[in-house]
């Protein structure tokens, strides 16, 4: 068996920290007595290294244990790590009532697991799923990721662990795209379907607005004028009056168009700019992958939904109201994620070697071409 490496996630620094002690020792050791590594939320990671920093000051714990050697940043934070824990989808990631802690025995860990886990989610096949979950545990672990593996004795172990150190230090060594929170915006469409409704009704009034500004005109040439009294020529004077009275209803109704339309424009830019933020929010405390989110988007921007965002205009909360479109596609779409079940431990030692073996090729076709 793999000597499993500890994940464990909880809700503050402190509390990180004591899972990994018992009484002032390590809790989680190597046959050789050396400390088993133990993957912590990232953003309870500084609280738990100066957490464990300052027990080892005050004589509260062993004074040889190195803090970042026994504590591993993972990729995400906890209440992402718990959220899907408790959504139960991912086998393997459980999350415990009584402490708030959780944890998964799984050679990939959390942050591997869950990496696997949205890269499936996404529509990519088990495989690409794999070595995406296995390089971001390398990100997690490093070298230990590989001394965790029961590797085979006729294994180059060293050749293994050089190409953990490279991964771990390089960014762009493989050509994978791991899973990271990115912003996504609602569509245009919304934008210019709803600017189009506006405009047809903006055009249903350009006669009677063009008749306000006609009688604007003529009664500024009569004002002008001393009702035709100062032009002595009829035919002058009425050509004043209808020249006038068209630049006048020209004038009114280009001015109501462009007043209207920088207002629907704003009013519009504003619904978007609330769901745009209530959408921000749930990628991240969801981890909802780019395929998921382009559903959202289009089942937002579309159909009954779409009929339902042109009636938030007479909205009392607008932001009450783009939360609750959101978070419901969002539901939905949580919803519909399927079961995954993590790899075996054989499956994950296969694709490794694969990719050192990818990695060693790489580097003797380099040093051939640099020798020639």
């Amino acid at each position: 068996m793999a000597k499993v490496l500890k994940s464990k996630y909880n809700s503050t620094g402190e509390r990180c920290v004591d899972a990994c002690l018992n009484y002032g020792e390590l809790r989680y050791i190597n046959e050789d007595g050396s400390p088993i590594s133990v993957e912590i939320p990232c953003d309870k990671y500084d609280e738990a290294i100066s957490d464990f920093e300052d027990r080892i000051k005050e004589g509260l714990t062993q004074t040889d244990i190195d803090p970042k050697e026994v504590l591993k940043r993972g990729s995400v934070t906890y209440n992402q790590a718990k959220t899907i824990a408790c959504d139960g989808r991912l086998r393997g990631l459980n999350f415990y009532d009584i402490d708030g802690s959780i944890e998964c025995d799984h050679i990939l860990g959390i942050s591997g697991s869950m990496e696997y886990a949205l890269a499936m989610w996404n529509g990519d096949n088990r495989e690409d799923a794999l070595i995406k979950s296995i390089v971001r545990a390398i990100k997690v672990y490093g070298e230990e990721f590989i001394n965790g593996l029961s590797l085979d004795n006729t294994v180059d172990e060293s050749s293994y662990l050089r190409f953990a150190k490279r991964l771990k230090e390089v960014d762009n060594m493989i050509n994978v795209e791991l899973y990271q929170v990115r912003n996504y915006e609602i569509d245009n469409e919304l934008y210019v379907e709803d600017l189009d409704s506006k405009q047809k009704l903006i055009r249903n009034i350009d006669l009677p607005l063009g008749f306000i500004g006609a009688f604007i005109g003529f009664i500024v040439v009569q004002a002008v004028t001393n009702f035709g009294k100062l032009i002595d020529d009829t035919e002058i004077y009425l050509i004043i009056n209808l020249v006038t009275m068209i630049i006048f209803a020209l004038i009114v109704m280009k001015f109501t168009k462009v007043v209207s339309s920088k207002y629907i424009k704003n009013s519009n830019f504003s619904i978007m700019e609330m769901f745009n933020e209530e959408l921000e929010k749930v990628i991240y405390e969801n981890l909802l992958t780019e395929k998921e989110v382009k559903i959202i988007l289009k089942n937002i921007t579309k159909g009954e939904v779409s009929k339902l965002l042109m009636d938030m205009k007479g909205s009392v909360n607008k932001k009450v109201s783009s939360n609750t479109i959101v978070t419901k596609e969002t539901k939905f779409i949580m919803d519909a994620r399927r079961i995954v079940i993590l790899p075996s431990e054989y499956e994950v030692k296969q694709m490794l070697a694969k990719l050192v073996s990818t990695y060693q090729d790489k580097l003797s076709t380099d040093y051939n071409v640099k020798n020639i």
